[in-house]
């Protein structure tokens, strides 16, 4: 990041919206008065402490494993290590609590989202995490549990001034919108049936078992907008849709994501399986079956400072800002299962270039309201995804959707936005310069487009600021040199790596897969 962002003021920063269209919402009004909103996720500030001085450890502590990190990847590989009858580990992290960007909060009888918030179903050749979804319950016998499978009605799109069930509004469609959506659906389809003369698919998950013919990982060099519009397509509405998808799962416009990231989204999974799972708490309710029986071996505010060899093992000194002190813990093996750059930070020579590897910064509201919204026009009820066509944001879930008394007087609306429109460095510092004011101007005004009136509902706004929510997969990165060195073993004994980082795409499948593999390699190390 250049020296001349940081030294922007929040003044000029926030008056600079030309470039930035989804900033203008957050102008003030005469006479406006806002919900009560707040920032929360404060360990943000706390990681800066990397680039300070610390003082000397004035403890130390044993482990024969310690995972660092408790996101998706480090939690699988707590799971891994337990599953096998070994238990002497521990798993630290920046955060109070487990979980990673799939965080949640909210009492127990009304938990929300802070992150990711569903799971597709599991195709049957994935058999890791099938096996684990049998173990915590989401299945039984290959049968899925019907309480966390998306209840009806799933998603609908506020298209035109009315609702439409689904994210694509068929019969509202231009004759041109519809023949071309439909070309790229065949084209899809196509694609998902292939296979290499390896017998591997084209796409799959997890990432690293689909083909690796030329045919497909070309498609890695140019950005999916371009392979759209080479196909002759220039719909609208059909872009519109494809830049959402890009959006949705990587955090990331059209215009910058990979081609082949951008068909993997949706060829990757057989097809025939469109539930989602999904819980109040979104994909925490994963996090919370994979650290079952784990819970007492996790240390929160431990912010990892410096790794250094120690003999046959590893110490890690770590800062806790509760109490100032540093702790060194001493183990044979170590899993870093944290973002590249934080790893890289740490002492030890990793593969890791800064200039080819870009995370995504992402806002995430909880609105808490006093009813849920109603139509203001034709159309569908409210479902758990709600999506307004054109907007900067990709909508709101309905926290309490699966529950039993689902709608009743009272919810929280959990409203996500993917900060696109400009370089990944420069939105999160913008972001940084916000006060929660200029948010809840933006995400009201978002709901005013979908229902009028509906802000007045809203008692209480709460935001959590992602900077680097995730891996941006742009063009080059996936089945680049980088990546590739990024998945080698390391050149240290008893040093593991699990990040999404490594797969270049940011979905729980993939972390779960980093997490078993590198589990798996510290188990066949110590026996």
């Amino acid at each position: 990041m250049n020296g001349p962002i940081m030294s922007i003021d929040r003044r000029t920063l926030l008056l600079s919206t030309g470039a930035w269209p989804w900033l203008n919402a957050c102008q003030l009004k005469i006479g406006e008065t806002l919900p009560p909103s707040r920032i929360v996720g404060a360990e943000a500030h706390a990681g800066h402490r990397l680039r300070g001085a610390l003082p000397a450890a004035s403890q130390s502590r044993k482990t024969r494993v310690l995972i660092v990190g408790s996101g998706a990847s480090g939690a699988a590989a707590a799971y891994t290590l337990q599953k096998s009858g070994f238990t002497d580990f521990s798993l630290i992290d920046l955060a109070q609590t487990f979980g990673g960007n799939a965080r949640s909060g909210g009492p127990s009888d009304a938990r929300y989202p802070w992150g990711a918030h569903y799971l597709p179903q599991a195709d049957e050749e994935n058999r890791d995490l099938i096996d684990f979804l049998e173990h915590a319950g989401a299945m039984k016998n290959g049968v899925y549990n019907e309480d966390y499978l998306c209840h009806d009605r799933e998603e609908r799109i506020y298209y035109q001034g009315s609702w439409h069930e689904g994210l694509i509004p068929w019969v509202s469609l231009k004759p041109q919108d519809r023949s071309e959506v439909e070309a790229f659906l065949k084209l899809v389809e196509s694609i998902r049936g292939k296979r290499d003369a390896k017998n591997k698919h084209a796409f799959r998950i997890p990432l690293d078992e689909s083909s690796r013919e030329n045919e497909y990982i070309q498609l890695d060099q140019q950005t999916f907008a371009d392979f759209i519009r080479g196909q002759g397509w220039h719909s609208p509405f059909l872009s519109w849709y494809l830049n959402y998808c890009c959006r949705d799962d990587y955090g990331t416009d059209w215009e910058e994501t990979s081609a082949w990231a951008g068909l993997h989204y949706f060829a990757a999974r057989s097809g025939d399986k469109d539930k989602v799972l999904t819980w109040p708490e979104g994909n925490h309710w994963l996090v919370k079956q994979l650290m079952v029986g784990s819970e007492d071996r996790f240390q929160g505010d431990e912010l990892s400072c410096r790794l250094l060899s120690k003999g046959k093992g590893w110490s890690l000194e770590t800062y806790k800002s509760a109490t100032g002190r540093v702790t060194a813990w001493e183990a044979d093996a170590v899993i870093l299962a944290v973002p590249r750059f934080v790893a890289a930070r740490l002492g030890v020579d990793l593969p890791f270039a800064k200039q080819q590897v870009s995370y995504a910064p992402w806002m995430v509201a909880n609105c808490h309201a006093r009813s849920l919204p109603t139509n203001a026009g034709p159309g569908p009820g409210l479902a758990w995804d709600n999506v307004p066509y054109g907007s900067a944001s990709l909508g709101y879930v309905v926290a309490n959707h699966q529950t039993i008394a689902r709608y009743p007087g009272a919810s929280t609306l959990t409203s996500y936005w993917p900060l696109t429109g400009g370089s990944s460095e420069y939105l999160r510092t913008m972001a940084g310069f916000r006060a929660s004011e200029d948010w809840a101007r933006l995400v009201l005004a978002d709901f005013d487009l979908m229902h009028p009136g509906f802000r007045s509902e809203i008692e209480g706004i709460d935001i959590w600021l992602w900077g680097h929510g995730m891996i941006q997969p742009k063009p080059g990165y996936l089945w680049g040199q980088l990546r590739d060195a990024m998945n080698q073993p390391t050149a240290y004994p008893g040093l593991y790596l699990a990040h999404t980082d490594m797969s270049g795409i940011s979905i729980f499948e993939e972390a779960f897969a980093q997490g078993v593999k590198a589990a798996r390699g510290v188990l066949r190390q110590l026996g």
